[in-house]
């Protein structure tokens, strides 16, 4: 948890007091020195970089195995979020799948192909399921009923795309070959040209394991390949019952036919890799009478890999190159080194400087550094964090919670109706009303928390979210602490001010998400009426646009 620096690092004034303490500190090692020769501290000076040295190594291989661990970490739990998407993906096929099958089995006239393609769009399948390019029903047809069958298909037949598209009729069977039964389709819809599939096809001859699936009462899943691409060919039995039947026998006699369905599955892989760069992965299925898998991505050599299993018989393995912790393949481990290594070096010349007396000139080096760095990073007026180290505590806090992103929260305060008080009163009230903002806000959240000024009257809370309160908690205790009396003048009387304050919190990716969405939310809370908060909301942000 990201703590502010103490009082004497913040305070100019302890800054002075800490720069005058030096010489007290060290004025009986610099009156011993001036007494010996150069030659006693150069053994001191060669001792620090050896110590400077193996320190900074050692640091730098600690951050290197911090990040290589953190990296892992990070991509099982990619690896898991990619399950959670493809298990979701393939629940909803489910589902369509299901509903169908009610459909065929209940509604009247269900099973030819006006009727079918009615359905479908009514489901709005196609639309619903960008990776579906064809889903139909295929009867079991006896070699004995196979005329008749034809027959009344040539009297309705199928019209692959859509109930008012042309219709498709093509006498035979394909392959031309006897067989006892076949596998034909009764009704169907393809997206396009290149997903039909030809209306006389035996399925049972493409995937001879149809009619045990039928016995065993699962889906048939089958890699085909139509116009140079693979697709995934499902087929799922049908029966009167709903569920399948107990036993075999009970299957056949309420077998209806097979919900079949080509789907392309890169449109589903592409999808639940949405943020997920540098990984690869196989998705594969086993069952008694299945065995397919899908690659997408290149597979890495020496790749760190992680297994799931998603769902009846789906399996997902995801690769990503090796994650090394060896330091120079680290470059923040690398950067550590190098800042060591000067940092070393720097302090073994301060040494030496010692050694000869520059005492002075340490004493002002440290003094002047630390005021220079407070200078850069706060503001002048009410002595809060300016914008730049917000935005770089923002960064630290959407970093430490990448794994918890709903511990992430930022406040975007605004005081309302601060322009008439500069206005009215002058700009020496405004700053004094600043300032004294800047201490009200301090000492209402925790020491954890940082407190800054972006600009103006522009202030920013940044403070990890306690779940467990309500989020808008701490905006109504700064809400009720402003609105006390503020005296910003001497001899004048108080004026009391109000707040709008917008809220931002969850997953971000860079610092300016989430301030941006808590600037936003900031500019709801004003457009509502002023004096209250707002919570940032996607969907508000659109019909804002």
């Amino acid at each position: 948890m990201f703590k502010r620096p103490e009082a004497p690092i913040h305070d100019p004034a302890s800054i002075t007091a800490t720069a005058k303490a030096i010489p007290r500190v060290t004025r009986g090692v610099l009156a011993s020195a001036r007494r010996t020769r150069l030659g006693i501290w150069l053994p001191i000076t060669v001792l620090s970089v050896v110590v400077g040295m193996t320190a900074s190594v050692l640091g730098a291989q600690s951050l290197a195995n911090t990040e290589a661990k953190d990296a892992r970490d990070s991509f099982h739990y990619s690896s898991a979020e990619i399950a959670s998407s493809l298990k979701l993906s393939i629940s909803h096929e489910e589902d369509l799948v299901v509903s169908t099958s009610a459909h065929v089995v209940t509604a009247p006239g269900a099973r030819t192909p006006r009727e079918f393609d009615r359905w479908i769009e009514a489901e709005q399948a196609l639309r619903r399921f960008p990776e579906l390019q064809n889903i139909g029903l295929t009867l079991l047809v006896p070699a004995a009923q196979l005329p008749a069958f034809q027959a009344r298909m040539a009297r309705d037949p199928i019209r692959p795309f859509g109930a008012h598209g042309p219709s498709a009729w093509e006498a035979g069977v394909v392959p031309d070959e006897k067989r006892p039964y076949y596998c034909l389709a009764a009704a169907g819809v393809a997206r396009s040209a290149q997903a039909y599939m030809p209306v006389g096809l035996n399925y049972c001859a493409l995937a001879p394991t149809m009619t045990a699936d039928r016995d065993a009462g699962l889906a048939n899943y089958a890699p085909i390949t139509v116009a140079d691409k693979t697709t995934l060919g499902v087929a799922t039995p049908v029966y009167t019952t709903g569920p399948a039947p107990a036993t075999v026998a009970e299957r056949r006699r309420a077998f209806v036919g097979w919900i079949g369905e080509l789907l392309v599955p890169n449109v589903v892989l592409d999808r639940a890799l949405e943020g997920h760069p540098n990984i690869a992965i196989k998705f594969t299925f086993r069952s008694l009478t299945s065995h397919v898998t899908f690659v997408h991505g290149s597979v890495p050599r020496n790749a760190l890999t992680d297994t799931v299993s998603v769902h009846k018989g789906w399996v997902l393995q995801t690769f990503t190159p090796n994650i090394s912790s060896v330091l120079f393949t680290r470059p923040n481990a690398l950067v550590r080194l190098i800042g060591g290594l000067l940092l070393t070096l720097l302090a073994s010349s301060l040494i030496l400087l010692l050694a000869t007396g520059r005492r002075r000139a340490l004493t002002m080096v440290a003094a002047k550094t630390a005021e220079l760095e407070y200078q850069a990073t706060h503001d002048p007026l009410t002595d809060l964090p300016n914008r730049a180290l917000v935005m770089d505590r923002a960064a630290q806090l959407i970093a430490r919670h990448a794994r918890n992103p709903e511990l992430t929260a930022a406040l975007f305060i605004d005081i309302d109706g601060f322009k008439d008080i500069n206005d009215t009163m002058g700009h020496a009230a405004g700053d004094g009303l600043l300032r004294t903002v800047a201490e009200r806000l301090e000492a209402t959240v925790r020491d954890q928390d940082t407190v800054g000024r972006m600009s103006g009257d522009e202030f920013v809370v940044l403070f990890e979210h306690n779940p467990a309160e309500p989020i808008e908690a701490l905006a109504d205790r700064i809400n009720t602490v402003l609105r006390e009396p503020i005296v910003v003048t001497p001899g004048a009387d108080p004026v009391q001010v109000t707040a709008s304050i917008g809220i931002a919190c969850g997953s971000y990716a860079t610092a300016d998400d989430l301030l941006r969405d808590a600037d936003f939310a900031l500019y709801q809370a004003k457009a509502a009426g002023k004096d209250r908060h707002a919570v940032f909301s996607a969907s508000a942000e659109t019909t804002a646009v």
